[in-house]
């Protein structure tokens, strides 16, 4: 089952191409605080991804990605990040309560892909379709 944390060996050796990267926009025409993600691997899956709560998302071209001793990554082309500088930089950017539980610590996902490295904080478990 392809999801994030797992091996997905469906997926192939080559990282998946991105298809599509955008924010989800509410009937009145407005960015709602959701991602949806298209990507093809090289055994042709289709796949989308939807994250419907993020907290913060960055894009980068994999070449200007670093692999850092200090993360600890579970999965292959869609990853969870149990440690990560990413998350270090949530105190820094984003506005919330002493405690965390405003609007949540939420869990670092990685889309990984060739190309492009998404990664993305949100307090909810995205969503993963095959199309």
């Amino acid at each position: 089952m392809i999801g994030f944390g797992k091996d997905n060996k469906e997926l192939g050796r080559i990282a998946p191409a991105l298809i599509s990267f955008e924010e989800v926009k509410n009937e009145e025409g407005f960015a709602d605080n959701a991602l949806l993600i298209q990507f093809m691997s090289e055994t042709g899956i289709k796949i989308q991804v939807e994250f419907s709560d993020y907290i913060m998302h960055m894009t980068r071209p994999e070449g200007f990605c670093v692999i850092d001793d200090y993360e600890i990554r579970e999965g292959r082309y869609l990853i969870i990040f149990k440690q990560s500088e990413f998350m270090k930089s949530y105190d820094a950017f984003i506005a919330h309560t002493a405690d965390h539980s405003w609007p949540g610590l939420g869990t670092h996902y990685g889309v990984y892909t060739d190309y492009h490295v998404i990664d993305i904080i949100s307090t909810k478990e995205p969503k993963v379709t095959i199309l």
